[in-house]
């Protein structure tokens, strides 16, 4: 018997043993576990404020954010007729290597700003990867361009609407509204004389000839926008123009300044392709001619402006009621 009972309490034993055994080594794949999990929670931790940190460094130092939010401005200046921006409308907002910008672009209409559009970028680094817009207009300006959808067209070039009808519903509306025109004309002029001869009217934006809009064609075969600048002075405390004193020169320095982001550019504007560097070799050699330009004023003074044997063509923008002050 005595020799049962030692064999009993030998075998209850081994199995206490194997029984802390396998709780051992569950305990320490257990703690294997958590200490896995824990190192990689804590590297994810560091990761992250590592990651802000970069980005906040490289749209501090690198391309700068206030670099890309010029290039957006100034490249809509020069692409989209009769339209300013407004400084305290930019926000911008930052995460992991991209930021978000997102502002409002106004358009004249008699001596009123109205909004035009609203836009939503994303960049990546340096990269935009996405451009949305919300148009807050009746009349949408051609998103693709081609050598006689645009609004403002050279002298060679015949236009998709027809113009008489757009006299005519010009002079249908009635003499309480103000309105915005685009006007071609039937040869090239200086910007000054243009502005002399419609003195009766706001000349908002002029298209300027950069040797190409013959054909509206590029040296390299492909179709090409309109690119112009403001005229009027500009008061608007983000605008480029404000207290320029030449407004061709300031232009011409804006094209240089987003040609090497001339591919952000493109992405930014309704208009697909500018050709920037043969252009700006074109108004450095040739200086500044006109061929079109947007005006602004009453329904009767707008009106008034086709006994101008200049004007070809006129394409019926905006039409708002009276807000005329003059």
């Amino acid at each position: 018997m005595d020799a049962y009972e030692k064999l009993l309490k030998k075998a209850k034993s081994s199995g206490q043993q194997v029984n802390n055994g396998t709780k051992n080594v569950k305990r320490a794949i257990n703690f294997s576990k958590w200490k896995l999990i824990l190192t990689t929670l804590s590297i994810v931790l560091m990761i992250i404020p590592t990651c802000y940190i970069f980005t906040f460094m490289y749209y501090a130092f690198g391309t700068k954010s206030t670099t890309l939010m010029d290039v957006a401005s100034k490249t809509l200046y020069i692409t989209e007729p009769n339209t300013t921006l407004e400084e305290m409308e930019f926000d911008m907002d930052f995460s992991i290597f991209s930021m978000g910008l997102s502002f409002e672009q106004y358009k004249q209409i008699g001596v009123d700003f109205y909004p035009a559009k609203s836009y939503d970028l994303t960049f990546v680094l340096n990269d935009l990867v996405k451009s949305d817009t919300i148009s807050h207009v009746e009349k949408i300006y051609p998103k693709n361009p081609t050598e006689t959808n645009q609004w403002i067209v050279h002298p060679n070039h015949t236009v998709e609407f027809p113009t008489e009808v757009e006299w005519r519903v010009l002079s249908g509306l009635p003499d309480e509204t103000v309105v915005e025109a685009y006007l071609s004309f039937d040869d090239l002029y200086n910007v000054k004389d243009i502005v002399k001869e419609m003195n009766s009217v706001d000349v908002t934006w002029a298209a300027i000839y950069t040797g190409t809009e013959d054909d509206m064609v590029s040296a390299d075969g492909d179709i090409v926008s309109p690119i112009g600048y403001p005229v009027q002075r500009d008061q608007t405390y983000w605008s480029p123009f404000r207290d320029s004193t030449s407004h061709e020169e300031t232009f011409l320095m804006m094209l240089k300044e987003i040609e090497p982001y001339e591919d952000i550019a493109v992405k930014v504007s309704s208009h697909k392709n500018l050709e920037l560097e043969e252009r700006i070799q074109y108004i450095e050699a040739n200086g500044f001619k006109t061929y079109g330009v947007v005006v602004t004023g009453p329904k009767a003074e707008i009106v008034s402006l086709r006994d101008l044997t200049m004007v070809r063509h006129m394409k019926l923008g905006e039409v708002k009621l009276w807000n005329w002050e003059r």
